[in-house]
């Protein structure tokens, strides 16, 4: 006979302890984050991709300027993708990094800071497409990943050569404006908060 007896995890007020009746699991939920390889699957990408593109491309544009400011942020996700490194090691890994993106925003709530998380972490991994594959804007996975359009290059070379940097570009911006939006939303809470305090 199996005797089966209820714990409370650790890390709770009373972790370590039995506990007399079952109890839930917190409503959090961390996105994962695989430790190698690409953050988002391609059933993710076709059923969520085209959305996320379009959320990315609401966002108001930013100046030069405050990109390259935010582009710290977005920078712990492209940190850890050994093809965004000439010696092709990252310093570390994507649970790292999305635990230190969820550090640098977390005056946001739960549900909040993880939506901002995956606008980001989405258009870096788009973004890393371009590094990984040269060739990429020949052959996307998704129609969407395109954001130039081909017609504005005159042959198969003249994309390689400018379309493929020029949609690179673009995924970059759309990761650092995403980062610039969730910084300011990270702040204005911090503020908040502290006005409560």
């Amino acid at each position: 006979m199996e005797n089966l007896t209820n714990r409370v995890p650790a890390g709770v007020a009373n972790g370590g302890q039995f506990a007399p009746a079952p109890h839930s699991e917190p409503a959090l939920s961390l996105i994962p984050a695989p430790a190698d390889g690409p953050d988002f699957d391609y059933a993710f990408e076709a059923d969520r991709g085209p959305g996320l593109r379009k959320e990315l491309e609401a966002l108001p544009k930013i100046s030069v300027r405050s990109a390259i400011n935010a582009s710290h942020v977005s920078d712990l996700i492209r940190n850890s993708y050994s093809v965004y490194f000439t010696n092709g090691e990252a310093p570390y890994g994507r649970a790292d990094a999305v635990r230190f993106l969820d550090d640098a925003l977390r005056h946001l709530p739960r549900d909040q800071r993880e939506k901002q998380i995956e606008l980001i972490r989405f258009a870096v991994h788009e973004e890393m497409k371009h590094w990984a594959d040269s060739g990429h804007v020949l052959n996307p996975e998704h129609k969407y990943e395109l954001l130039i359009e081909e017609s504005d290059y005159s042959d198969e070379d003249d994309l390689l050569e400018n379309g493929q940097e020029e949609n690179r570009e673009r995924w970059e911006l759309l990761a650092n404006t995403a980062a610039f939006y969730a910084v300011a939303a990270d702040n204005s809470s911090s503020v908040r908060q502290a006005a409560v305090a």
